[in-house]
């Protein structure tokens, strides 16, 4: 393994914990919340167009709109967000713990996330990660979303690095296996909080 200069951190399914089972614990209380189908919420808004939202090309109150004229909802929108975003976080406390131990080891950490960007400015400001890490990498900010090859590059130029001194961290094995294809370092976590401390000890961070 060579030196590690930057640490670029997953959001979702790392430092946020925030499904059980592969559902997405913010949709439990959906229905009773909003009176309508989180089932139908979920075909229309969470379908393969999703991805135009999430790479910036599409807002998200657009699709939300969309929703709300089919099933006649007609509260306010922003209402649907906060809910969402208010209810979709569950922050590891022993990430959180891994991640300040890198800082205080002076790694450089940034965060690399599928996100678009009203999501991305709530885990930036309301979440505190604007402080937490040294930059904020969200694919609805870059055009351009994991696991496409572009991502993983767009942050190594950006950041001046070379691709075999940024580790990824993220449990997604397709963007662990692309960014390993882009030069990177990987580590494919699965939930094992020793395992990626035994990683991150051997790279120097005690």
């Amino acid at each position: 393994m060579t030196t590690i200069d930057t640490i670029v951190w997953d959001f979702d399914g790392v430092l946020n914990r925030n499904t059980v089972d592969g559902r997405y614990t913010w949709q439990d209380g959906f229905e009773a919340e909003f009176g309508h189908s989180i089932e139908t919420f979920s075909e229309i808004v969470f379908n393969d167009r999703f991805h135009d939202v999430i790479i910036g090309e599409m807002s998200l109150l657009d699709v939300l709109a969309d929703w709300a004229g089919t099933v006649g909802y007609l509260g306010d929108l922003r209402n649907i967000l906060d809910f969402w975003f208010q209810e979709d976080y569950n922050l590891d406390e022993r990430m959180l713990a891994l991640l300040n131990r890198a800082r205080a080891a002076n790694f450089r950490n940034v965060l690399g996330t599928n996100n678009e960007a009203m999501r991305t400015q709530f885990i930036a400001a309301d979440l505190g990660f604007e402080d937490r890490v040294d930059r904020i990498f969200a694919s609805g900010l870059m055009g351009v979303a994991k696991p496409e090859e572009g991502f993983f590059d767009m942050i190594s130029d950006e950041l001046s690095v070379e691709p075999e001194d940024l580790l990824l961290i993220d449990d997604c094995a397709d963007n662990c296996e692309t960014a390993d294809a882009c030069g990177w370092q990987v580590h494919h976590f699965t939930g094992d909080v020793e395992a990626l401390e035994k990683r991150l000890k051997a790279a120097g961070i005690k």
